[in-house]
């Protein structure tokens, strides 16, 4: 079956999975709340941790539940936006997936709310995942032969959460030359395509 809010083409088993599994198990009202987390996320807000564990978990096993919730409900909200699903057609869609009709009127009450904010944040921010924040170059005193890169991104989708992370190479100090080279010529092939 083909779904508008998926670009006319099929639902990722996935999806369909969170939505029997995941989705369908909260109710309407903790359902709305948690869209509304995750809507909030998608404009770059952090989701408090404390709200989640205080709101939505009863074990220590509920956590990578609600996680996967939340990476479902972003799927659901991004591609909505991002086809110009109507409302009604996606709280249609959502009950063929079987997610049951207060929960999917839950869910198209908060996309009709911030559909126009998420799709301004998504044309302002396309192509930001893994954003390069900051690079810093490092030799250690006690390396022999090798330096350490350590690169800062900004939107690396980590359980389905945007998240700024660090992340440390050890390269040879021979190879930073030559690096450096071969950086400085892309950026220069990239200012003459401007």
């Amino acid at each position: 079956m083909k779904f508008r809010f998926c670009g006319d083409c099929d639902c990722p088993e996935w999806v369909l999975a969170e939505i029997h599994s995941s989705l369908s198990m909260l109710t309407s009202v903790k359902l709305k709340i948690l869209t509304q987390l995750v809507a909030c996320s998608i404009l770059g807000d952090e989701v408090p941790e404390v709200k989640l564990k205080s709101s939505f978990m009863t074990n220590k096993n509920d956590l990578k539940s609600i996680k996967s919730a939340m990476a479902c409900i972003r799927f659901l909200l991004v591609n909505a936006t991002r086809f110009r699903t109507d409302e009604t057609t996606f709280s249609t869609e959502l009950q063929q997936l079987g997610l049951p009709q207060e929960h999917s009127s839950a869910i198209c009450r908060v996309f009709k709310e911030q559909s126009g904010n998420i799709q301004e944040y998504l044309t302002k921010n396309s192509l930001t995942v893994n954003e390069l924040i900051d690079m810093t170059f490092d030799i250690p005193s006690d390396a022999i032969n090798c330096a350490c890169i350590t690169f800062k991104l900004k939107n690396e989708i980590i359980d389905g959460v945007p998240t700024e992370t660090s992340h440390e190479i050890n390269i040879e100090r021979s190879d930073v030359r030559m690096l450096l080279k071969e950086m400085k010529t892309v950026r220069s092939l990239m200012d003459e395509t401007e």
